[in-house]
């Protein structure tokens, strides 16, 4: 099994608190941005009507991965959950910094043009940046903690 291990106590030099609070971190930025992110598709179809519709399911599925990650982190298996994890919000910070703060085009968060769904937009990119940042701390701490 891929990186399976006791996430705490067995052998008396694991630090259950570490990987509880670890856990946690995970688990809350796994849940949070699923949730932030379909927000944020809610908002990008209702913003961009062009945007394929097509490619909704697949980018829900791919979100799904970090909290298959936290699930997986739950049950020992740091390796997995720290790919599970960080690839895909490395994936989408990488993307989302670059089409919502620093392209030119009409999704930039910096120069959109006014409308209601505007500031919700706005709000989202940047929870989303914020937790995917976050995510993939933890997927390398997860990776880089000796047990």
């Amino acid at each position: 099994m891929i990186g399976a291990r006791s996430l705490g106590g067995s052998d008396g030099n694991d630090r259950p608190d570490f990987f509880h609070g670890l856990l946690l971190w995970a688990a809350a930025i796994a849940l949070g941005h699923f949730i932030v992110i379909l927000v944020h598709l809610w908002l990008v179809v209702r913003i961009q009507p062009s945007f394929p519709r097509s490619a909704i399911p697949g980018l829900i599925l791919v979100n799904l991965l970090p909290v298959a990650g936290a699930l997986a982190l739950r049950m020992g298996y740091r390796k997995l959950a720290a790919l599970s994890i960080g690839i895909p919000l490395l994936i989408g910070f990488l993307i989302g910094t670059y089409s919502h703060f620093l392209s030119s085009g009409t999704d930039n968060v910096l120069r959109m043009a006014a409308g209601e769904l505007t500031l919700p937009f706005q709000m989202s990119a940047v929870l989303l940046v914020l937790l995917e940042a976050l995510g993939f701390w933890v997927s390398v701490r997860t990776l880089t903690h000796r047990t």
